[in-house]
């Protein structure tokens, strides 16, 4: 894999999707939002202090650290919207086809 320089779009679309990733597996391990907002808070609190890093050796250590933990802190069973692929509700009144469901001349 090709190092991405500090400061470029490509990094920013990195950093921003592990940003994601890690309120995500907040939301999966706290359903109750008062102790996800502190944990909001805290990982935000995490990516600003790293801010500051233009070494590309140094961001990428980040970075590995940072999918280290996501792997580690991964929720067995993850929340997935009702409706989304997986949810409880995915597909739960689609409408009937409109050809035979079974070939023949009934």
């Amino acid at each position: 894999m090709s190092k991405i320089l500090p400061f470029t779009e490509a990094n920013t679309q990195r950093i921003s999707s592990l940003f994601r990733q890690s309120l995500r597996t907040a939301f999966d391990h706290s359903m109750k939002f008062d102790i996800y907002r502190q944990q909001t808070i805290s990982i935000r609190k995490q990516f600003d202090a790293n801010k500051h890093i233009s070494n590309p050796q140094e961001l990428e250590a980040a970075i590995a650290s940072t999918k280290a933990k996501l792997a580690e802190w991964a929720h067995p069973d993850p929340y997935v919207p009702p409706c989304r692929p997986g949810g409880t509700k995915y597909q739960r009144n689609i409408p009937p086809p409109n050809e035979h469901v079974v070939p023949g001349d009934w």
